[in-house]
């Protein structure tokens, strides 16, 4: 009998279970996730799956993992009232982070509403981050991707979970507006890297008009942010990792024709439309002054 969060999971996530699958088969499992979607809960229970298929999956480690008592196996989430990730709370991780797992191949580690992390926990994890001490895997959630700080989140492999037994009417499971959006996104951000001055105008008229609620606004920001990781990232993860690899012919051509100082500049540009989402600007106003920004960062 399956436990519960492996039944959580595979209701709501059958297509990326099966992808987690096969990267374990193949043993190609990264060291850093992002998991973005709604459904706390739901997020949770497929990261506790994906932890049990790593730590050996039988019912003694189901039962563990649930229980929060699995010796490799380490669940961290903001403790009410509390509701940001302390740094304390990394800092208690700490004899976890820098020792390796005891009965499994990798030690795990699953990071609960990483948005909310402070800036001095956050500086702590990257620490650990970059310098694992044996082989591990680190699955951070959270339900906005622009909330998490962009040190953290430019080293995560992203991977968006959208319900399978979300509404039916839910306009972000329409196919064909992804579709259709998303190759709206990719012309925009090419005409922007390309310093084009029709990418400004590009924005009014094609963009707006596909962006109909919040939800969809955030998620175009989450493919934008995703694309500005690959432009940084290409050539230095496997091509399969990469959100968007069909797009690999234009990080190749970005490569060719800017320095990677220039990238980092230009994505920084994108990744600070964060701090803009919390003053009084419509978003049409937001993504023409990221235009602008990127443009002047790609010719300095």
């Amino acid at each position: 009998m399956l436990p519960d969060f492996a039944t959580i999971a595979q209701k709501n996530y059958p297509a990326q279970l099966a992808h987690f699958n096969d990267l374990l088969q193949q043993d190609k499992l990264s060291h850093l996730y992002l998991f973005v979607g709604p459904s706390q809960s739901a997020k949770l229970a497929f990261s506790r799956y994906i932890a049990w298929q790593v730590v050996h999956a039988d019912e003694r480690n189901a039962l563990r993992i649930t229980e929060n008592e699995h010796p490799d196996v380490h669940i961290t989430a903001p403790i009410p009232p509390a509701t940001s990730l302390k740094v304390a709370q990394i800092r208690d991780l700490t004899p976890e982070f820098v020792t390796t797992a005891t009965e499994s191949p990798r030690k795990i580690f699953i990071l609960d509403a990483v948005e909310t992390l402070t800036a001095s926990a956050a500086n702590s994890l990257l620490k650990f981050i970059e310098e694992p001490a044996g082989p591990q895997l680190i699955m951070m959630l959270t339900e906005n991707m622009s909330d998490v700080l962009p040190t953290i989140r430019s080293r995560a492999q992203v991977v968006q979970l959208v319900s399978a037994i979300a509404s039916d009417d839910d306009d972000l499971m329409d196919g064909d507006w992804q579709k259709q959006t998303q190759l709206v996104l990719f012309k925009w951000f090419e005409l922007m890297m390309q310093r084009r001055i029709e990418a400004f105008a590009f924005v009014q008229t094609k963009i707006i008009s596909q962006l109909n609620d919040t939800k969809q606004q955030q998620l175009f920001l989450n493919w934008l942010h995703e694309l500005a990781r690959d432009t940084i990232v290409y050539g230095q993860i496997p091509d399969e990792r990469l959100a968007f690899p069909n797009l690999i012919g234009l990080y190749k051509t970005l490569r060719q024709r800017y320095d990677m100082y220039r990238l980092v500049k230009a994505s920084d540009e994108v990744f600070a439309d964060d701090k803009l989402r919390k003053v009084n600007l419509s978003l049409q106003a937001r993504l023409e002054k990221m235009t602008l920004d990127v443009i002047i960062a790609l010719g300095e």
